[in-house]
């Protein structure tokens, strides 16, 4: 019985030190040369891969570069799940981000290239992806994290992103996903962008028009868009005033511990949004009314359009903040 083992014991050593059992990203002289084990792809078009972005529910993004040319762009690789699901391919919605999105030229609006690439992965599967803007910096999450920005900067970050969601409300635009992780910022500040046209809806197109789903973040949604009611433009404020919230404040205007929890309580008339001056000091009673005001459930009672609120912005903006 002992010889026996020592003998299974000797093959199973021959085998694993046998040079077909040996990873060829396991060889120091090798390195990562195709990159295959750190990115899904490592090309699209003349565009090499280098480095991710990000990452969601529908795909990842990636920094990318054309050497010859020396130009950066992003890529958003939509998941695969997104192709193989026949419910979620009828969705298209990389389809619909470039066609929302490559039609607006706005200054505070990413912009986009009108057509889906469609490359090869290491696995030989035809992955989708959108290239766009690279815009190198972070998203409006730092500054609610680092606390680094006077209320004079906040404010002026939100005049901004005001002056860019107007402009897709004027043009028949819900973006239906309004959120921190989807304002971006360079990292000199001077470039402010919206991103991410996945889950959003225009009356303008007939592609667009008659599409529903639920999809969007539930931690910024309205509660119209919690209970699965038609939206508009006013479901995009309720979900900038959380973003507001946060911004100045460091915190959710909800309390819940857990997603669902804060669901009911965006939902329920019962919860009581705290006024935000009551977790920063420095916020003036005018912000707090913009901001309270954006967070009515009641939709008629909401503000009924960006202008609106970017004109109270404005006003707040011309004290002596």
């Amino acid at each position: 019985m002992l010889e026996l083992l020592k003998k299974k014991k000797l093959k199973r050593n021959k085998k694993s030190s046998s040079p077909h059992h040996t990873h060829k990203n396991q060889d120091p002289d090798n390195g990562d040369k195709d990159g295959e084990s750190q990115f899904e792809l490592t090309h699209v078009g003349p565009y090499e891969i280098v480095a991710p972005i990000g990452s969601g529910g529908m795909g990842t993004v990636y920094k990318a570069i054309d050497r010859s040319r020396d130009v950066t762009i992003a890529i958003k690789v939509l998941d695969r799940r997104y192709d193989l699901d026949k419910k979620r391919r009828r969705r298209d919605y990389l389809g619909r981000e470039v066609l929302i999105a490559a039609s607006l030229n706005h200054p505070i609006i990413i912009r986009l290239h009108k057509e889906v690439v469609t490359q090869e992965d290491a696995e030989g599967n035809q992955r989708r992806c959108l290239l766009m803007e690279y815009i190198d910096g972070y998203d409006l999450k730092k500054f609610i994290r680092d606390r680094d920005l006077s209320l004079r900067q906040m404010l002026d970050l939100c005049i901004k992103l005001c002056e860019g969601l107007d402009f897709l409300h004027q043009n028949n635009i819900v973006h239906r996903d309004v959120k921190p992780g989807n304002f971006l910022f360079s990292r000199d500040e001077k470039q402010v962008k919206i991103v991410d046209f996945g889950l959003s809806k225009s009356s303008a197109t007939w592609r667009t028009r008659w599409i529903k789903e639920s999809g969007g973040t539930r931690l910024y949604m309205s509660p119209e868009q919690l209970q699965k009611k038609k939206l508009d433009a006013r479901s995009d404020i309720f979900s900038f005033g959380i973003t507001m919230y946060e911004l100045f404040t460091g915190r959710h205007p909800c309390n819940g511990t857990t997603t669902k929890e804060i669901q009911r309580q965006i939902i329920s008339s019962r919860y009581k949004f705290d006024p935000p001056s009551k977790h920063n000091p420095e916020i003036p009673p005018q912000l707090d009314r913009i901001i309270l005001k954006a967070l009515r459930r009641k939709i008629t009672r909401r503000y009924q359009s960006v202008t609106e609120m970017l004109l109270d912005l404005s006003r707040v903006a011309e004290s002596r903040i």
